[in-house]
């Protein structure tokens, strides 16, 4: 009975356990990290901001009817508080842009009518947030918001995205 001992050789398998289990533990890491690094939390006080912002392409009967001052409008990702509608609200003709076969790109104006009429709206929200210590404004202290970004935002009858256009302290 003359038993070899054989040694057991790294197999693809067992390569790739060890690369998910190294990845796992490093995205564990820097998920910490970052977490604490970018949470101001209670250390800094929350100041007020206005929010501008652009939603394109919604039905008019929704822009004249859910669009009024003092309304509240929440994060839909986290459902956390974003702003209140503040007045000076800019309704405009919907503009649709085609790329035409010599590459040029035109604009039409929406030309349909009643429940089809789209519009434009350009209004400001105001917001509590503060700046971190990279120049970055994050609303309510830990969501981070910048010009040209979307936000997908609800009040308790629509929801919409925004396209914010600018961040500015009150």
């Amino acid at each position: 009975m003359n038993e070899q001992k054989q040694k057991r050789k790294l197999g693809a398998l067992d390569v790739f356990i060890i690369v998910i289990a190294v990845a796992l533990v490093a995205g564990i890491g820097i998920r910490f990290f970052l977490t604490r690094n970018s949470n101001v939390g209670e250390k800094v006080e929350l100041e007020e901001y206005i929010v501008t912002f652009k939603v394109m392409d919604i039905r008019d009967s929704s822009a004249q009817n859910y669009f009024t001052p003092g309304i509240n409008f929440y994060v839909d990702q986290d459902d956390s508080f974003f702003g209140t509608l503040q007045e000076g609200l800019t309704v405009t003709d919907a503009k649709k842009y085609y790329y035409l076969d010599s590459g040029e790109v035109v604009s039409v104006l929406n030309n349909a009518t009643g429940d089809l009429y789209r519009v434009d709206v350009e209004g400001s929200l105001k917001v509590t947030g503060v700046i971190d210590q990279y120049g970055k404004f994050l609303l309510n202290g830990n969501t981070y918001i910048a010009e040209n970004r979307e936000v997908k935002v609800y009040n308790k009858y629509l929801s919409v995205v925004l396209l914010i256009t600018s961040v500015s302290k009150v």
